[in-house]
C-alpha cells in the first residue's frame, strides 16, 4: 500500500515588481503573519534586484520571520510550476535598472478542509479567476461603498 498522499491547498505564484525598492521589513512581516496564522503556507521566495549599473542579486529568502529558522517548506527536486531560478532570470533581461522583484509561491491552506469537502461531494474545479484589489477597489469606489 502507498504513502497516503497529504492533502495540500490551491498554490498561487506571484511576481510584485519595486521601483527603486527600499525594503523595511513590512513586507517580511506581513507574510510571516500569514504563515504563522496558518492562512498560507509558503513554498518558496525569491528576490531579484538590478542596481543602477545593471549589476544583479538574486536571492531565495528562507527565514522569513528572521528568528534564524528556515521557514521554507523544503521540496525534494524540482516541482514543475513552482519558482526555479530560471524563472528569475528569464525576466531579469526586462528589468530597468534600479528595481527589484518578488517572487512567492505559496499554498493556500484555508481552503484544504473546503477542498476537500467538495471533492468528497463530487466536485471538480472548472474555473478559478482572481481579481485584482486594484480592479475590486474601483468597483467600491465607483458604488461609492
Amino acid at each position: 500500500m502507498g504513502d497516503a498522499v497529504k492533502p495540500v491547498g490551491p498554490v498561487d505564484i506571484a511576481v510584485f515588481a519595486f521601483d527603486e525598492p527600499k525594503f523595511n521589513g513590512a513586507v517580511a512581516e506581513a507574510i510571516a503573519d500569514l504563515v504563522r496564522s496558518g492562512t498560507v503556507r509558503l513554498l518558496d521566495a525569491v528576490m531579484v534586484y538590478k542596481d543602477a549599473e545593471g549589476t544583479v542579486t538574486l536571492a531565495e529568502i528562507t527565514d522569513i520571520d528572521g528568528d534564524g529558522i528556515p521557514d521554507l517548506v523544503a521540496l525534494q527536486g524540482d516541482l514543475p510550476g513552482l519558482i526555479a531560478e530560471d524563472d528569475a532570470t528569464s525576466v531579469i533581461a526586462e528589468m530597468p535598472e534600479d528595481t527589484g522583484l518578488l517572487m512567492l509561491a505559496w499554498e493556500n491552506t484555508w481552503a484544504i478542509r473546503v477542498g476537500q469537502a467538495i471533492r468528497a461531494n463530487g466536485g471538480t474545479p472548472v474555473a478559478f479567476e482572481r481579481i485584482p484589489a486594484a480592479d475590486v477597489e474601483a468597483v467600491l469606489a465607483a458604488a461609492e461603498i
